[in-house]
């Protein structure tokens, strides 16, 4: 008998089971990784990077700096966690590392980085005889002609993009990150080894259902994206899940394909509540935003990053953060940390057009106190308020 969820209760799930909301169990950044099971990169820093922003949104104003020492090792030296092509560029627990051999193999029989690093040998060798004798290195710390930017590969050196391969097949990891700049070390030089007894597709059925317990409820694609795996690949291995009991088919009020969540979920479906922090915003690149049709399915919210369009194709900002007040995304603010004035500028704030005056009027304190608390997590003094868009929250505060 296939489960049957209602278009409220698979939103509920997926608020839930993303660590969003009141009673999740989410009090620190492990219990937020250990919910999401990674934290996406970037460097987009107008407001705050993206991979500080999910715990943000679960857990309100943390210390930035355990976060860095947590990701990079800033204090300790050795990072708690490491970097790989996850969902994109991400951070990773080093135990989930071992999962993506499956990806690291793919990258070494590759035709075309087997001919790269067999026509850069030398250069490889001398790369890794580097890290050997130094210990962890960031880019610019390679003393090569070869290390100079070129106008092929966003500019990388020749450095960089056989770093970058070596990377991709785990021979060269990350260290952690200085300045943002990533750390290149051996994977023994910070404890990185192959060390699963799973085959490929064993570790590819663990990241689905890693994917799985963190969506809540989500079809195939969904499932699929959060790792960035061959749909093609995942069909037969949620279908062997699906047999095994590991994970269960869902109808969902709606949604024209099938969605599949873990059964024990399904059998303790609760009602999402959003405790007292009633409004939360979020990083284009946090996991309940990213995937852009699911957001339309689930909270009818079109969203799009705009910093690629030029000013004048922009329709909201240049890096709007969607908003969510109790189980609805009601809206998006263009956030900008003017550091050196320790002032926090809404750029712009808009509401979505179906909210009522009355709706308005009962949600604007909520985000208001939103904003507020973001300003005091990136130490900013001051809050402006908006000087474009549709919704305005009256006069700034000090």
């Amino acid at each position: 008998m296939t489960n049957q969820l209602s278009a409220s209760q698979a939103r509920h799930l997926a608020l839930n089971s993303l660590g969003i909301g009141a009673n999740t169990g989410q009090e620190g950044l492990l219990d937020v990784l250990s919910t999401l099971n990674l934290f996406q990169l970037d460097s987009v820093n107008v407001f705050e990077r993206a991979h500080l922003l999910p715990a943000f949104s679960r857990i309100g104003a943390y210390s930035i700096e355990e976060f860095q020492d947590l990701a990079f090792g800033t204090k300790q030296g050795t990072p708690h966690l490491t970097e790989y092509w996850a969902h994109c560029a991400a951070l990773i627990t080093k135990e989930d590392w071992a999962l993506f051999e499956f990806r690291r193999r793919e990258y070494r029989e590759n035709p075309k980085i087997q001919r790269y690093l067999k026509d850069e040998a030398a250069l490889e060798t001398w790369v890794k005889k580097e890290l050997l004798a130094n210990g962890p290195m960031t880019i610019s710390e390679f003393e090569h002609d070869a290390n100079k930017r070129t106008g092929n590969w966003w500019g990388w050196s020749g450095i960089k993009i056989i770093l970058e391969r070596l990377y991709f097949i785990g021979e060269v990891v990350s260290a952690g990150r200085r300045n943002f700049s990533r750390l290149y070390a051996l994977p023994e030089q910070v404890g990185l080894v192959e060390n699963t007894s799973l085959n490929s597709n064993e570790q590819r059925k663990a990241l689905l259902l890693k994917a799985s317990g963190s969506l809540g409820v989500g079809t195939l694609d969904d499932i699929a994206d959060y790792y960035r795996m061959n749909k093609k690949e995942a069909r037969p291995l949620i279908s062997e899940l699906v047999e095994e009991n590991l994970l269960a088919e869902v109808r969902v009020e709606g949604w024209e394909r099938p969605g599949y969540a873990k059964p024990n979920t399904l059998k303790n479906l609760s009602p999402f509540e959003s405790g007292e922090r009633k409004a939360r915003i979020f990083s284009p690149f946090d996991p309940l935003i990213w995937r852009r049709e699911r957001l339309s399915r689930i909270f009818d919210f079109e969203y799009q990053i705009e910093i690629y369009l030029p000013e004048d194709k922009r329709k909201y900002g240049y890096y709007t953060l969607p908003i969510l007040h109790e189980d609805k995304l009601v809206g998006r603010v263009d956030l900008k940390n003017d550091r050196k004035s320790k002032t926090l500028n809404v750029l712009s704030l808009w509401s979505e057009p179906w909210l009522s005056k009355a709706d308005l009027k009962r949600i604007t304190p909520d985000v208001v106190a939103e904003l507020e608390l973001a300003k005091q997590w990136v130490g900013a003094e001051t809050l402006n308020p908006p000087s474009k868009g549709n919704w305005a929250f009256g006069g700034g505060s000090n």
